[in-house]
């Protein structure tokens, strides 16, 4: 019954705000104000505000007040007019996403002046109705960056970073994030992680908010991206191109990793010991590399079995190795990052489609692999398209098309891909590194990916107050992970005289092969990934805008999504079929969202009062079994389609009130609090996957009846406007993290049966206080310092492992830990910003050689993470946690120079990452975990004692030029053995250093040059 009662309020809410018009995902603002006599005080009645070059405009109330909704976000100019009073232009009037811009005016009578009266805006700094952390950017904002993508810039603000999936604000994950784009929800269904690739080039403005928001706003969690693109002139053709590039360079520190002197090589090719084996080196030079018998040994084998086609000199069999390890990885290529738009009326036909005019932009990036896969690089392009068409007077049309191709490598080496994710960062490639790796190009399996967007956009102004918006939106992610090539297997390459080779370790085979020497992976468990599922999904959103009087706006609205998951996942592998699995699934879940909200503006208190209800239907059925159920086993998964009860699966109904209250005290000071319920789906895998092996057994299945995850999230902050140039900002806010999905696994008595499931089990508190100053003004200097703390809290509740057997169940859950210690990592970040006017200095013709300068320098300061180190396997609280990596830091620079040519202008720019060229050791120099131990046990850690005891933290080390030289035990403080050890900490020679050098250290000076002309 209450579910019953709960789906008819649903429906009853929704028709009624279908009825008075649906959702709206601000892309607009709106322009504000009194018009009053400035010799009486008192409201002019009726006077006309205008925003030039629009139809938008509004006039005067009994009170003097107007209100203009509905305005793009942009720079514009007003123009006032009433009968019997002076005519008033106002310039520089700047309108920002889902804000109010205040202006207000005392004009004066005809009779005691005369002329139209000029007046620039200013917009105070301060804004007094977000009652929210946000932040706008301009294009202006992100030009100074030394930035390339929309993340980066993102990801520079207080409270967000950028993780390995994207946008992650305020300790939430990617997928947490809604990234919108001209009103374009931009996350793909199947985990809801978002497509963020734009042309930088064609912004004209980005609104971030990573506090609580309003109502409008469904299934996410953490934080919105709305980005509002160019629109084309409605007279004139403008454009841009912005060509970056950096020249082929090595992404790490040291010699390259394909040096005969690398870890991978050196005891196969170096004179001393490749012919003898490596016993030869001392124990501390043997630690450092992989053991190898010697090439002499291995003739001897071939020549010893009773194969007498194999038989090899030792001189041959090297040539062999050689042969299978010829793949050369040094990186040939530049990164590049090419950016271009263009816009205007549509020739000829302009005119008579209602002014339709287009602005089209293109964006291609490159970025070589910091050691090629199965492509050498992450390629990523797009190319967008949108047309404006004025249909009447108050209906404006917008089209919007997208299509974007991502190529890459998938992340999985032998598991289905789930999630649909591709490798990209020089951290996530180099962690991955082996000898399979560097010479196999088919490892990892390659990927497409193309994404198609289309949405057709109808906004209609119903009253000088009110406006609706229709946006209907289709999207298409189609991925494509597959299989290379064929091996040519035919012995065709002559090696050396009489001695042949196939194309090893080129091209695809599915059998067990093992390279000569280092018995490497050239065949059997490579390339295994495949994955040729469509996401398609189809949006339609229904808003409407009232501004009932000046101190009530409201919005409502719906939202219904209709997807289709055709997941076609699965391992293949030739050669072990046993082994190969699937995930494959056709699915149609839904969604409806609806909301009401109203905007309350007030003199001492702007608040946001809204309602969300979210309904979602897995639209599928939930298979019937028991914990240990007999279906789950080898040969008879297959069945469960077929044989296993099923039941309907269950909608989810849930509402969210959120609330948000912004109390200016004064002009330049306000304070503001926000509370919110926010509920996301979970990811469709979590949902609706069934895995299985070759043999049928099932290794995980989801649960199509998972509840939604919730957040509840609280802020109160606190903002001030300094000197009338600086904004100071700070913000505390905590997040009550609920219903998060977690696996738990089964095990039966004879482990036949042994799977995870999926439940909504996992918690998280997360608290916090975020500082910012910006610098948003200042004709020579500009900038920003932010500093973020938090500290997250997980865990789950009950078990997270079942046994059948109770002597196993008992033994697990005396030692299960069902809560994570919080360790608070900290993060600074600063941008300074020093340029010279563009009409500053003497001119040399029509050059002005120091004017349109821009410097631009961007700080990073990062806390370091802490880890277990427990190689005893101690049980207890006091080893979690117990050591923390050394704090990380980055400088970046951006040099520019502006030419402005009157008809085009041209900036010509370089980038300089890592400006000091700084080194910080990274775990994907570790060869092995017990590389890592060997590392650690040489640390000086501050629980140790004599001369062991000390203060490192993880990632010191030892130079390369400096001899390893441990310290010596000295129970006896011998004083020449105790000046001995000084010395050894002074130079850090004591540290046993990770075994891989060449990916040691990461992130080596890299300077990107680039030019932009606009025109």
């Amino acid at each position: 019954m209450k579910f019953v009662r709960e789906t008819t309020l649903l429906f009853v809410l929704i028709g009624i705000l279908l009825f008075t018009i649906g959702l709206f995902a601000g892309t607009t603002g709106k322009i504000a104000g009194y018009i009053t006599d400035a010799e009486t005080g008192g409201p002019i009645v009726g006077a006309n505000v205008i925003v030039d070059g629009t139809v938008l405009g509004n006039a005067t109330d009994v009170d003097g007040y107007y209100a203009i909704l509905n305005v793009p976000p942009g720079n514009y100019t007003l123009k006032i007019s009433v009968m019997g009073y002076e005519k008033v232009t106002v310039r520089n009037v700047v309108v920002k996403i889902d804000l109010t811009t205040t202006v207000s005016y005392e004009i004066k009578s005809e009779a005691l002046e005369f002329g139209e009266i000029l007046v620039i805006a200013e917009r105070p700094v301060v804004a007094p109705d977000v009652s929210s952390s946000e932040i706008n950017l301009s294009a202006e904002n992100i030009e100074a960056l030394p930035a390339t993508e929309i993340d980066d810039i993102i990801g520079l603000q207080a409270g967000v970073e950028v993780g390995s999936s994207g946008i992650v604000i305020r300790g939430g994950s990617a997928r947490q994030t809604a990234f919108i784009v001209d009103g374009m929800i931009m996350n793909d269904e199947r985990s809801n992680e978002p497509y963020t690739s734009v042309n930088l080039n064609s912004i004209e403005e980005v609104k971030l908010l990573t506090g609580g928001f309003n109502a409008e706003y469904g299934n996410i969690r953490s934080g919105v991206v709305t980005l509002v693109t160019k629109e084309g002139n409605r007279s004139k053709y403008n454009g841009s191109i912005d060509i970056k590039m950096m020249p082929p360079t090595q992404k790490y520190f040291g010699e390259s990793i394909y040096s005969e002197n690398s870890y991978f090589l050196r005891p196969y090719m170096d004179p001393e010991v490749c012919y003898t084996g490596t016993d030869s080196w001392d124990d501390y030079t043997r630690k450092q590399y992989p053991a190898f018998q010697g090439w002499n040994s291995i003739s001897q084998a071939t020549l010893n079995d009773r194969d007498t086609g194999n038989d090899l000199t030792p001189k041959a069999a090297k040539h062999l190795f050689e042969w299978q390890h010829r793949r050369q990885g040094d990186i040939t290529e530049p990164d590049y990052r090419i950016d271009a738009g263009f816009g205007g009326p549509l020739p000829l036909f302009s005119e008579y489609l209602g002014n339709l005019r287009f602005y089209a932009s293109y964006h291609e990036l490159r970025e070589m692999f910091i050691i090629p896969l199965s492509y050498d690089s992450y390629f990523d392009n797009v190319a967008k398209l949108k047309l404006n068409a004025d249909i009447t007077s108050n209906i404006k049309l917008t089209l919007n098309g997208q299509y974007g191709v991502t190529k890459s490598a998938s992340q999985y080496a032998w598991t289905t891909t789930p999630t649909g994710r591709v490798l990209r960062t020089d951290y996530e490639v180099a962690n991955l590194a082996r000898t399979e790796l560097l010479y196999m190009p088919g490892w990892y399996s390659p990927t497409d990916i193309t994404h198609t967007y289309l949405s057709a956009k109808i906004n209609q102004i119903l009253s000088s107050n009110s406006f609706y918006e229709l946006n209907i939106q289709y999207a298409l992610n189609d991925y494509n992970t597959y299989q290379m090539s064929v091996r040519d297997t035919s012995e065709i390459y002559e090696v050396l005289p009489f001695l042949y080779a196939d194309e090893a370790p080129y091209g695809y085979w599915g059998y067990g092969v093992g390279s000569i020497g280092d018995n490497s992976i050239i065949g059997g468990w490579m390339n295994l990934g495949r994955d040729s599922s469509q996401i398609t999904t189809l949006q339609i959103k229904f808003d409407y805008v009232n501004q009932i009087n000046k101190t009530n706006e409201i919005k409502t609205g719906g939202h219904i999504v209709l997807n289709d998951y055709d997941i076609q996942s699965s391992t293949n592998n030739w050669g072990m079929t046993t082994w190969n699995r699937e995930q494959v699934y056709r699915v149609k879940p839904n969604r409806i969202g609806a909301y009401i909200q109203d905007k309350l503006e007030y003199e001492g208190m702007i608040a946001n009062l809204g309602l969300r209800v979210d309904y979602s239907n897995a639209n599928t059925v939930n298979y019937v079994l028991e914990d240990y159920d007999e279906l789950l086993k080898e040969g008879n998964g297959n069945t469960i389609e077929d044989v296993a009860t099923t039941e309907k699966s269950k909608p989810i109904l849930r509402i969210s009130p959120r609330l948000g209250i912004s109390h200016p005290i004064t002009e330049n000071s306000k304070f503001y609090f926000n509370y919110g319920h926010f509920q996301s789906e979970p990811s469709s895998t979590y949902r609706f996957r069934i895995q299985r092996e070759y043999s049928g057994k099932v290794t995980s299945i989801g649960n199509p009846n998972l509840d939604f995850e919730r957040t509840i999230a609280y802020e109160v902050g606190y903002s001030h406007n300094l000197f009338d140039q600086y904004l100071l900002n700070i913000a505390g806010y905590y997040k009550d993290i609920s219903s998060q999905i977690g696996w738990i696994t089964y095990t039966n008595l004879n482990n036949s049966v042994v799977y995870s499931r999926t439940e909504n089990n996992f918690y998280e508190d997360v608290r916090g206080i975020e500082i910012t100053l910006d610098k948003r003004k200042g004709e020579w200097i500009t900038g920003f310092i932010n500093y973020t703390y938090m500290i997250n809290t997980s865990g789950y509740f009950g078990l997270l492992r079942y046994y059948e057997d109770p002597n196993l169940q008992r033994d697990y859950e005396s030692r299960n830990l069902y809560q994570e210690r919080p360790e608070p990592r900290p993060y600074f970040r600063t941008n300074l910003v020093f340029r010279t006017p563009v009409d500053f200095g003497p001119s040399k013709g029509f050059i002005k050689p120091f004017s349109g300068w821009n410097v631009s320098f961007l700080f990073n300061w990062k806390a370091g993470a802490f880890t277990t180190y427990n190689p005893d396997n101690i049980l207890g609280v006091g080893v979690i946690n117990n050591v923390q990596w050394k704090d990380t830091y980055f400088l970046d620079l951006r040099v520019s120079k502006m030419f402005d040519l009157k008809r085009a202008k041209i900036q010509f720019y370089a980038d300089v990452d890592n400006l000091l060229n700084t080194k910080f050791l990274s775990y994907t120099g570790f060869s092995s975990y017990y590389d890592y131990l060997d590392y650690m046990e040489s640390l000086c850690l501050p629980w140790e004692s004599g001369v062991f005891k000390g203060n490192d933290r993880i990632g010191e080390y030892r130079g390369w030029d400096v001899e390893y030289d441990p310290l010596v035990y000295n129970p006896t403080n011998d004083p020449v053995v105790a000046a001995e050890n000084e010395k050894r900490k002074e130079n850090k020679s004591y540290i046993d250093m990770p075994n891989i050098r060449s990916l040691t250290f990461l992130n080596p000076r890299m300077i990107h040059f680039g030019i932009r002309i606009s025109f």
